[in-house]
This record gives C-alpha cells, sequence and structure tokens, in this order.
C-alpha cells in the first residue's frame, strides 16, 4: 500500500513531493502501551494545529513559505504483531524517501525512529544520532516487548553503533539504564542540556546527524500531551535555543515523536510541537 494523503497537510507543504527539498511523513504507530495511550494521533494533531502557527520565524529571519517543502502523507500501519508493523513501516521508508531529500518525521511513539534509521543508516554510513529525551529509552524490553518505546534507542543502537548515539536531557528512567550508559550520555541530572548541546554541536562538525526529539524533553507543566510526562524539563526557549545550536551541523533528517493528544484538552502540546518543527526546518535547512 502507498502513503496516506495527510489531510490537512502541514502548514507551507506546497510542493509535489517528488520536487521538494524537504519532505515530510507522518507515522502514526503505536505499540505495547501500559498507560497514556495516544501517540498514534500525533501526526495529525501536529499537522492540524500547524495551521494555529505562522510560517516566519522572526528569531532567524527565515520562513517556511520560502523552501521546496511537501507533507507526503503518512505510512500506512497495517495490524499484527509489532514486529510486523515496524517491518511493513520500514519498507515504505525504503520505497518512498529520495536521498536527494531531507526528511521529517512526525510520531508516533519513539519506536518509530528504529525502521527510520534502518533506512537511512546505509545511505550514510558516517551517520551520528543526537537524541533529545527525558528517558534513555534503553530498556532491554518493556512489558514484554523488545520493540518498544521505552527500548527504542537500545534497538537503534543495533543499527547505529552506540559510540555514535549522542543522549542527551535525560532526568529519568531504570537504575539500569543509568548503569550501562553509552559512551556519549548526558543526562540533565548531570550536565545543563545547552551545555551538552554545545558540546556536542562541536564534536560532530562535518558528520551527518540525525535528530530525534521526543517532546517529552519539555516540562509536563509546558507540554502535557505525552504519554510518559516527567517533571522538571526544558522549557520551550530552551529546546528551541538547543535546536538553533545544532544549526551548524549537516542534519540528514529528524523525528518528532510522543505526542499524545487525548493527553492535552487544551491543545498547547500540538501548537508546540508544530513550532518546534517550523524552526528545526529553518534553523538547518532554511539558510
Amino acid at each position: 500500500m502507498g502513503l496516506l494523503p495527510a489531510r490537512p497537510p502541514f502548514i507551507a507543504c506546497t510542493r509535489d513531493p517528488a520536487r521538494a527539498a524537504v519532505a515530510l511523513y507522518g507515522i502514526p504507530f503505536e505499540g505495547r502501551v501500559n498507560l497514556r495511550k495516544g501517540a498514534y494521533l500525533g501526526p495529525a494533531r501536529i499537522r492540524r494545529d500547524s495551521d494555529s502557527i505562522e510560517t516566519y520565524s522572526p528569531a532567524l529571519g527565515l520562513d517556511l513559505e520560502d523552501l521546496a517543502l511537501a507533507d507526503a502523507g503518512d505510512v500506512h500501519v497495517p495490524g499484527g504483531s509489532v514486529r510486523e508493523a515496524l517491518e511493513a513501516i520500514r519498507g515504505q521508508l525504503e520505497a518512498a524517501l529520495d536521498p536527494e531529500q531531507r526528511q521529517v518525521f512526525l510520531g508516533g511513539d519513539h519506536t518509530v525512529t528504529v525502521p527510520i534509521l534502518q533506512v537511512l543508516a546505509p545511505r550514510h554510513p558516517d551517520l551520528r544520532v543526537v537524541q533529545l529525551d527525558a528517558h534513555p529509552d534503553t530498556r532491554a524490553e518493556f512489558l514484554g516487548e523488545p520493540l518498544n518505546y521505552a527500548s527504542a534507542l537500545a534497538r537503534v543502537m543495533e543499527v547505529i553503533p552506540p559510540e555514535r548515539v549522542y543522549q542527551i536531557g535525560m532526568r529519568t528512567g531504570s537504575r539500569e539504564e543509568f548503569a550501562r550508559r553509552g559512551p556519549h550520555f548526558y543526562p540533565a541530572t548531570e550536565r545543563p542540556v545547552l551545555e551538552a548541546v554545545r558540546w556536542v554541536a562541536a564534536e560532530l562538525a562535518g558528520r551527518p546527524v540525525y535528530v530525534t526529539l521526543d517532546i517529552d524533553v519539555l516540562d509536563p507543566a509546558v507540554a502535557p500531551g505525552t504519554g510518559s510526562p516527567e517533571p522538571g524539563g526544558l522549557a520551550v526557549g530552551e529546546l528551541v535555543e538547543a535546536i538553533r545550536l545544532l544549526g551548524s551541523l549537516r542534519v540528514v533528517g529528524f523525528d518528532l515523536v510522543e505526542v499524545s493528544p487525548p493527553h492535552d484538552p487544551s491543545g498547547r502540546t500540538g501548537i508546540i510541537a508544530a513550532g518546534i518543527v517550523r524552526e528545526a526546518i529553518l534553523a538547518w535547512w532554511g539558510g
């Protein structure tokens, strides 16, 4: 099955996907959860709420309308097992992703990062991954399932070597996750997030980089619409500053995951997520 059209598309995505420099994809997948289900609704809500923001970023002096953007639609998520669904997602992305384009992916739970990187890693042999997240997501399994949002980065590290994965902003997780930290693990409990981002940006100069953004890196008082909220997170302005600090890097793609609309009646999490997508596109590809 081909991609499903986005209705409505993300703001300013007016180009045919075949003629775009940047293409946006929704992956409305959610695997096994124990609480606060709803991340599969994230792509549709972020797109809808993007109509609430401007295309122009005054801080950057750049406008989405000046870029060749396309909303390629949603990957079809079939029924069946988690493994079967993720394999189907991987196959659709393999067929759809143009190596000449930059890609934005809207989740869905954090597991969607795994099939994305299964496709992108062979195309960028020296690829680095930067994760901004409240949690490490490196459990061996969760709820009896190794393919799970809480184990997403453990599976990513089976695709990308751990020494090429940079984890920033963690402020909670299991004892085991913190004990078996990777070589580039910068929890917010030990190093301020922006300080860590500055260091990583200098370290990765010239390398191809993929960025995975979990909305729960933000404080839940700001963005409550997520599956695993954790107090003490970033303000929106701090996350936007982190994105801009990564602007000097060769970012080849990014995802924004774990927006769960049912847990935010105000709708502000979707609006914030749309604004983050705008700032990331402009900071990384708008110049």
